[in-house]
């Protein structure tokens, strides 16, 4: 029997299949196969996939759950603009005119797939599905769960103690407008990036800037008596659907907000305001999860932290919780965001049929669980533009002497990434000790702003050798989930992968990892570190099945293809 969990129409909309054992058998998000970055829709091309693979119906399925309760979802926001608005208001309105297109039209959408005459459909509370998405990958209990997000259901920002897999006590929220991660994106849509996807580029833009503008942002969101208070009057979420900040942020901040469609570059105009505006939003987040995550210790005397929703990809933040001096453990799951909160929704739907968990003494969960699914995957096309110049046999081999040469390889090799990073099924890789290469990568192939950073990949037995590694955080590396600081000695040695704020968002490999298995081959070549980006087009969804990775390469002019079948060259 099979438990589905689903996560839609807001963002990252996605699926999750688990076993009747607890293992994750398949995750997919929509927009890998609608190819809309993002894409919020109900899955139906990645549910149509899951039912294909598995045949799933009502003869296997044990429950159907969603990751939120779609009526509280609905109401919170709308109860909160007819209080605070005119009944004309272009929130409350759109609201109104759009009840249909949100969750609430989710028992519709999955019975144009699945019988559910046979098949109970369950709801989660959205913070329960972020926090069991990351109970999924860690064991360990008793543990504190944090999540912070936008919003959903009516929270923003939660505590949850995890006493055992039978005991989970919701003992803490901040309710809607009072969002940490609605203060976040706001000011994202200040600098012009999109909201709910431009996030990780204003923390990448934080690092060039000094908080000069901490003093005013501060008044705006504070932690007070243990209560996170937002002062709506400067932001319009709660008022508008077309923009998040208001006109007092406005002057507040005496800047005027940069227009999307006007390049943000180093050095030029305005540059140095908008990054240290985004300097300042980075401050004031930091130290408002510091006053949340002192707060979860305290009303439950836990050192083993669980972080998740959208703001636990905040990777600078996370290094720098993690140094709270009473944590012990800080972990994040892959997927922190709505997408990965429909493995949590299958994993509440596994706990309440109260199966047993199946669990190996020696399994990793996570290790196992960051590329799961089945990929129909077909390549023979490639034999017209390609010359296959190794098979599987030999592949990593050629791909380490290729690398060793300063040549950039794309990655697609089996199973997709869970989580929105790519950790060596969907990368471009390089040689991370060639600086100029890793600028070529950025800019030329990537097509992307230089103040975002590639990321280091590393072997475990020697990422010690060139970062200062947080013990409390060694999980975390694994998928990225956490910048580290680079050792001096070093640092000079891999400019290319160091961020502006001197530290560098590193994965850690295990050697029978693709990319532990190629950097194993690299060590004879003094090659010890490799550059990796994901394997997509600036502001697409990342590569997901052969036929993207042929297209993508196509419009990047990348020569080097590495596949689970072999290594091609273009011709």
């Amino acid at each position: 029997m099979y438990f589905l969990g689903i996560s839609a129409y807001y963002h990252d909309s996605s699926v999750a299949l688990i076993d009747a054992n607890g293992k994750l058998i398949d995750f997919k998000k929509e927009e890998w196969l609608s190819r809309i970055k993002g894409d919020k829709s109900f899955p139906r091309l990645a549910l149509i996939e899951l039912i294909n693979s598995f045949e799933l119906s009502e003869k296997n399925l044990s429950s159907i759950i969603f990751y939120e309760k779609p009526v509280r979802a609905w109401v919170t926001v709308l109860k909160h603009s007819v209080k605070n608005n005119p009944i004309s208001n272009n929130l409350t309105r759109n609201y109104f005119k759009n009840a249909w297109n949100s969750s609430m039209r989710f028992q519709m959408d999955i019975s144009k797939h699945l019988n559910l005459k046979k098949i109970p459909l369950l709801y989660s509370d959205h913070h329960l599905s972020h926090t069991l998405s990351t109970n999924f990958y860690y064991n360990k209990l008793p543990c504190v769960s944090v999540v912070v997000d936008g919003y959903g259901d009516k929270f923003c920002t939660s505590i949850h103690h995890i006493k055992s897999k039978d005991e989970i006590i919701n003992i803490w929220n901040s309710e809607y407008p009072h969002s940490l991660g609605l203060f976040y994106s706001a000011i994202t849509d200040y600098l012009g990036f999109a909201v709910n996807e431009g996030e990780y580029k204003m923390m990448g833009l934080a690092s060039f800037g000094k908080p000069e503008y901490y003093e005013q942002l501060k008044k705006t969101i504070y932690f007070k008596d243990d209560n996170l208070i937002v002062d709506t009057k400067y932001y319009d979420y709660v008022r508008r659907t077309d923009r998040s900040y208001s006109d007092e942020l406005v002057k507040l901040l005496k800047i005027k907000p940069r227009e999307p469609d006007i390049p943000l570059e180093i050095g030029k105009s305005n540059f140095e305001n908008y990054a240290n505006i985004a300097s300042s939003a980075q401050k004031v987040l930091e130290e408002i999860l510091f006053d949340v995550f002192k707060l979860a210790h305290k009303l439950t005397n836990e050192k083993i932290f669980l972080f998740s929703g959208g703001v636990a990809m905040n990777s600078s933040a996370v290094m720098k919780c993690s140094k709270l001096n009473f944590i012990n453990e800080l972990n994040i799951p892959p997927s922190p965001g709505d997408s990965g909160a429909a493995i949590g929704a299958a994993f509440f739907g596994f706990l309440k049929s109260n199966q047993p968990q199946q669990n190996d003494q020696q399994s990793n969960p996570l290790i196992e669980n960051l590329f799961p699914g089945k990929l129909k995957s077909e390549e023979s096309f490639y034999e017209i533009p390609f010359e296959k110049i190794s098979d599987s046999q030999n592949s990593i081999e050629e791909t380490s002497k290729v690398i060793s040469n300063d040549e950039i390889v794309a990655t697609c090799y089996g199973n997709i990434e869970t989580g929105p990073r790519a950790l060596g099924h969907r990368s471009l890789i390089c040689n991370a000790h060639n600086n100029s290469l890793i600028k070529k990568l950025s800019t030329e192939i990537k097509n992307r702003s230089l103040f975002r950073p590639t990321a280091p990949a590393i072997l475990k037995e020697n990422a010690d050798k060139y970062f200062i590694l947080e013990k409390n955080l060694m999980n975390s590396y694994f998928h990225m989930a956490a910048v580290a600081t680079p050792k001096k000695d070093f640092a000079d040695r891999i400019t290319g992968v160091i961020h502006a704020d001197n530290t560098s968002r590193v994965q850690i490999c295990l050697e029978d990892q693709l990319l532990g298995k190629i950097l194993k081959k690299l060590e004879n070549k003094n090659i010890f570190l490799l550059a990796n980006t994901s394997f997509n087009i600036s502001s697409d969804p990342m590569v997901y099945d052969k036929e993207d990775a042929y297209l993508a390469i196509e419009r990047m002019g990348i020569k080097y293809l590495l596949t689970e079948n072999g290594l091609y060259k273009k011709k």
